[in-house]
């Protein structure tokens, strides 16, 4: 399995180079195999640096692939995170037109910087009905589909939209029907009602993402969560931790972990 890290651009260290360098530049130091590049047009570090797929253009996309190459890191995975900020103002799906739009670019920027997949939800909007949003997500599906792109729903939001748990994305997933469409997991156990090693049993082969928090060997089995895991998925651990010093703990934890119960 792959190790990656979610990241945004941020401020450059040095004058003159991309504010995407200083994830690269750490990732690559901790040997990371990728990352997740976060899609959010205002970050923590401001404005000015933040990754928006409409601003980023065709030669800014040749320089990312070139950044990567040059630092030995793939852009593994992107996520759709401006929802969050959408959604406060438009929490009907009545007005999601414009939001829509932008995941269509989202899809066509994944597919530019030769991600896989491509993490999505719809923040705390509400669904209008269960019809209404397989209609929408099956037509988001057909467009990734056409460009090698895989959609993710993450799991632990679906519930905002009103239409049930991870039981009820599992049943949507199947009736989207499509090979680019599955669950993007992230268990918030000890928060959630699964464990780790549950939640994958039950999302099953429609796992298509994995996201993980700090590695937490107190309360979650791991040897349970692995075994899980190697019966359905063997693609990236995406750990989404944002405090960058304690990212080295984590990732040294991991990889014994692999090690130990590979």
């Amino acid at each position: 399995m792959k190790i990656g890290l979610r990241v945004s651009f941020s401020k450059p260290e040095k004058e003159g180079e991309h504010p995407f360098e200083p994830a690269l530049r750490f990732t690559s130091r901790l040997g990371l195999d990728g990352v997740e590049l976060c899609l959010d047009p205002i970050p923590p570090y401001g404005p000015e640096y933040g990754a928006w797929s409409e601003s980023i253009g065709p030669e800014e996309r040749k320089k990312i692939e070139e950044l990567c190459s040059t630092y030995g890191v793939e852009v593994a995975t992107l996520c759709s995170e401006w929802p969050w900020g959408y959604s406060q103002y438009c929490r009907d799906f009545r007005h999601w037109a414009r939001g829509l739009e932008i995941l269509r670019e989202d899809i066509k920027l994944t597919a530019d910087l030769g991600a896989s997949v491509l993490l999505i939800h719809f923040g705390a909007s509400k669904a209008q009905s269960w019809e209404g949003m397989r209609k929408i997500l099956r037509e988001l599906s057909e467009e990734a589909e056409s460009l090698g792109v895989v959609l993710g729903f993450e799991g632990g939001v679906w519930a905002n939209l009103g239409l049930g748990g991870l039981k009820e994305l599992c049943k949507m997933v199947d009736e989207v029907g499509s090979p680019s469409f599955g669950v993007y997991e992230h268990c918030y156990w000890p928060r959630g009602n699964l464990q780790p090693h549950e939640e994958i049993e039950l999302v099953g082969r429609r796992i298509v993402g994995l996201h993980s928090g700090r590695i937490d060997p107190k309360n979650v089995d791991y040897d349970l969560m692995l075994k899980a895991l190697k019966k359905y998925y063997d693609r990236y651990w995406i750990f989404e931790i944002d405090e960058m010093g304690e990212v080295e703990e984590s990732l040294r934890l991991l990889r014994e972990l692999l090690l130990k119960y590979s």
